[in-house]
């Protein structure tokens, strides 16, 4: 039998979702919803779906047994804790909250249904990352340094740092995500930003760009990296600097080890790691073992947990230790 599906959100995010569903062996979109008429119907033509403007009446009318939930940060209501009440599995993309308290709700309520909950770090499932993982279990890594410096998002949300959280919150976070993934727990934080330079953007309060110092429960330690007052070019990824190699990874396109008197070995991402992700939470709901997914929803928590600090670092100027 197939696994029936939801979708609440139909931007962007979403509809490459619901795209790869469709293609999934084993699963139907039945419903969808969006607070936008217009793109809720028209998602639920694409799809043959019912589609709602109102998430509670769909989770209350729908036999759904896996909801996908993409929605601007701000805008996490009670979505997640009404699919999960329900039984519901679900899949929400990052950042899962924009406070630790509507984080640490859900969390406790996932744990409570018994429900597999999974998040969009999708980076986490590239070949190369895994090629990566494995380099770094049998060297000591010694320095990290990581980016996600680029434009400006256009969504009007995205500038106001109380509806978004800003861009380590919202974008970056995806590095310190890969961060953590691949060398541990971060045990505390310290942040600078500076501001200024996106003065002709109305409505604009996030930084212009920030440094987060890192120190790792390991004694490992680093720097990552925002902006997005670039114009038309950036730079986003990971370098991890250990005693005999550089890793670059550069974020969802490739991984250069260099090593001393030795020509660089470029490798490339080869697998559909944005597909892989959506069929894998689908098999994991169809067959009730979640092993297999990389990320669970309150292993997201623990990264939203770093970029919170590291706003609360901003705010405060001392270091804060991440919990």
């Amino acid at each position: 039998m197939a696994v029936k599906v939801g979708f609440i959100g139909c931007g962007g995010m979403n509809r490459a979702h619901m795209n790869t569903v469709k293609s999934a062996a084993g699963a139907k979109i039945v419903a969808v919803c969006d607070i936008d008429h217009d793109r809720a119907q028209a998602a639920g033509q694409d799809f043959e779906a019912r589609a709602y403007t109102d998430y509670a009446r769909m989770i209350e009318n729908e036999d759904i047994q896996a909801m996908f939930i993409a929605l601007p940060p701000f805008a996490h209501e009670d979505q997640e804790l009404l699919a999960v009440e329900r039984g519901i599995h679900i899949f929400v993309e990052k950042p899962v909250a924009v406070t630790m308290k509507k984080a640490r709700q859900i969390e406790r309520a996932v744990a409570k249904a018994g429900v597999i909950a999974t998040a969009g770090f999708q980076d986490r499932y590239q070949d190369i990352v895994a090629q990566l993982k494995r380099m770094l279990a049998k060297t000591k890594p010694g320095l990290i340094m990581g980016y996600w410096v680029g434009g400006m998002p256009g969504v009007y949300w995205w500038r106001r740092k109380e509806l978004s959280g800003g861009q380590a919150v919202e974008q970056t976070i995806h590095t310190f995500d890969m961060a953590r993934y691949l060398l541990g727990e971060v045990k505390t934080v310290h942040a600078t930003f500076s501001k200024g330079l996106m003065t002709d953007v109305p409505k604009y309060n996030v930084e212009d760009a920030s440094a987060v110092n890192l120190q790792f429960k390991s004694g490992l330690c680093g720097a990552i990296f925002s902006g997005c007052f670039l114009k038309g070019y950036g730079k986003v990824g990971l370098d991890i600097w250990c005693p005999d190699v550089l890793f670059e990874y550069a974020g969802r396109s490739s991984l250069v080890i260099r090593r001393p008197g030795q020509e660089p070995e470029v490798r490339q991402v080869g697998n559909p790691f944005g597909q892989e992700i959506v069929k894998t939470f689908l098999n994991a709901v169809k067959t009730g073992d979640g092993s297999k997914l990389k990320s669970t929803y309150a292993d997201a928590v623990k990264s939203l947990a770093v970029v919170l600090a590291a706003n609360e670092s901003m705010k405060t100027g001392q270091a804060v230790k991440v919990g």
